[in-house]
């Protein structure tokens, strides 16, 4: 299985390649691990938002969209502090194996010497 992290503060386990839906503002969102690390999850944040908690999903229908879109756009590589992350009340929706294609911006801000994080 993936690697896990669990914290205190953590609702439940977090799991490298789960989707989860998180609070976004008032709505809510759609973020897939891509990498744990002790004190930092990896992540991707989808474009789609939903005013209720979502309580399932289908991963091949979110997409990313572009920063020309309308309706706002997701990040295909967010590191935030795991507390961060936390305070966004994840929950568990869905599980797949994380590509090579989404892991590269990991791999890109690993190779910059461990670049910033977002609180």
């Amino acid at each position: 299985m993936a690697d896990s992290v669990s914290t205190r503060n953590a609702p439940s386990e977090l799991f490298e390649g789960a989707y989860y839906s998180i609070i976004d503002g008032g709505d809510f969102s759609i973020a897939k691990v891509l990498k744990l690390e002790p004190e930092v999850v990896h992540v991707r944040i989808y474009e789609q938002h939903f005013s209720q908690r979502p309580r399932s999903i289908d991963p091949a229908a979110l997409t990313l969209g572009t920063i020309h879109d309308e309706d706002g756009f997701g990040m295909g590589h967010l590191p935030l502090r795991l507390v961060t992350f936390i305070d966004r009340e994840p929950m568990f929706l869905t599980h797949a194996e994380v590509t090579p294609e989404e892991i590269e911006g990991y791999n890109l801000w690993k190779e910059s010497a461990n670049g910033g994080v977002w609180e």
